[in-house]
């Protein structure tokens, strides 16, 4: 059985794919399996990860009913992962080649059943980068619902012997389900754990779920209230708070 298991939903991903691969390729730590879902892509990236899995048996791909949305196609990798650890890499983004013996050693080393590392955004085209975004040392309750920086699926990493059973939520169309997720880890009483290390890339779109902003924040408020089940003056509160955060950490860290 592979040590990690890799989680990459795809959508009409197939300019990114083969740089996605290279960099998976490219870990320290080669005992992984990446789970690619096909999430009724129309624009060939299904016939470029069947080449690349016959090509390397770590390669593993499965294929959601038609466009099922990001939460599904994870949860569908969940169910198939081998893996006592769990990373998550989207379609677009990239990692250092020490993303995963890294975040093992520190998980193992202190004994964290959910980490997170320090990433930086970068161009849609990868060209430019900007500066390191980190995150709180520890992710708790308060903490999540009122900063960013923990990169989000990008720089997460999960022990399943110390979070069994993690799936997100599928109820509700949100843009950040993630959140929820890892809100569902900490009501675990497994608190996120920073790893100050560089080693993610964010690649900005115009057309990722993260540029609606909009709708991000109207989804934020309502995951306060409806699943965070926070007062209203307490969600209010801790909903500027994040707001604000989120505006300055994007403003900040944005390649220029």
């Amino acid at each position: 059985m592979p040590q990690v298991s890799i989680v990459t939903p795809v959508y009409n991903a197939a300019r990114w794919l083969p740089e996605t691969f290279a960099c998976v390729r490219a870990q320290t730590l080669t005992d992984w399996e990446q789970i690619l879902v096909d999430d009724g892509s129309t624009d060939g990236s299904l016939a470029i990860i069947e080449a690349v899995a016959a090509e390397d048996p770590r390669f593993r791909w499965l294929r959601t009913s038609g466009r099922k949305g990001p939460a599904v196609a994870r949860n569908l990798a969940l169910d198939a992962a081998r893996g006592r650890f769990i990373a998550f890499l989207d379609a677009d983004d990239l990692w250092h080649p020490e993303k995963l013996a890294r975040s093992v050693d520190w998980m193992t080393t202190h004994g964290y059943g959910f980490i997170y590392h320090d990433y930086r955004h970068m161009s849609h085209d990868g060209a430019l980068v900007g500066p390191l975004i980190t995150g709180p040392e520890v992710l708790d309750f308060r903490t999540l619902h009122t900063r960013r920086g923990h990169g989000g699926c990008l720089s997460i990493v999960i022990d399943r012997e110390r979070v069994p059973g993690f799936r997100f939520p599928i109820e509700h169309r949100y843009i950040n389900e993630d959140f929820i997720g890892w809100m569902n880890i900490i009501r675990q009483g497994e608190n996120g754990h920073r790893l100050p290390a560089d080693l993610g890339r964010y690649r900005l779109s115009e057309h990722s779920r993260s540029a609606n902003k909009r709708r991000a924040v109207v989804d934020t408020w309502r995951i306060y209230r409806n699943f965070s089940k926070l007062p209203l003056m307490h969600a209010a509160l801790w909903w500027t708070i994040y707001i604000w955060n989120s505006f300055w950490l994007y403003r900040y860290a944005r390649p220029r």
